[in-house]
């Protein structure tokens, strides 16, 4: 019946440390998960900034065709390049320009900023996942412990053996 008892413990232990590898497994598939779609974020946060780079090349192309078609249209009409009106034109025309082609480029670099503490977020959650399922399988296997040894213990409470009265001071003797 003992031995009964004892296979009885050593499949409860065993039950329990199953299911601990089981939620570790887990937390390592929840990281892996958080970290695949981290990286895609990456990449995501990346081709904003390529898409805003690539915004802002067309409106320099733009500004330079309005500079040149003021430039063509000043001479067509017997203005000089120097002539105050077409200097003001042509400054007004690259300064609006330039704006534009700046806050495409912000635009991007807020974008991927943003994305990119997202994927820090992301990968941060898959660690506390991780780490949790690691306190979970410890404990599971620390519950299946104290199980057993609350089951299997000494009758009153005593430590297998070890006494656990207390030896009066008095009867001490030292020197």
């Amino acid at each position: 019946m003992a031995e009964l008892a004892v296979i009885s413990a050593i499949a409860g232990l065993a039950s329990s440390g199953i299911a601990a590898y089981g939620t570790l497994a887990a937390g390592k598939s929840a990281q892996q998960a958080a970290n695949y779609e981290a990286a895609q974020l990456d990449v995501k946060a990346k081709e904003e900034q390529a898409a805003s780079q690539r915004e802002a090349f067309e409106y320099k192309r733009r500004k330079d065709m309005a500079l040149s078609e003021l430039q063509n249209k000043g001479a067509a009409s017997g203005f000089s390049a120097t002539d105050p009106t077409s200097l003001a034109l042509a400054d007004e025309i690259s300064k609006y320009g330039t704006m534009q082609e700046q806050m495409a480029m912000y635009g991007g670099e807020s974008r991927r900023t943003g994305i990119e503490a997202q994927a820090y977020g992301r990968r941060m959650e898959g660690a506390a996942a991780r780490q949790g399922a690691a306190y979970s399988a410890a404990g599971t296997i620390l519950g299946g412990i104290s199980t057993m040894a609350g089951k299997y213990a000494p009758p009153g409470g005593g430590g297998g053996g070890w006494s656990t009265s207390v030896v009066p001071t008095s009867s001490l003797r030292y020197g």
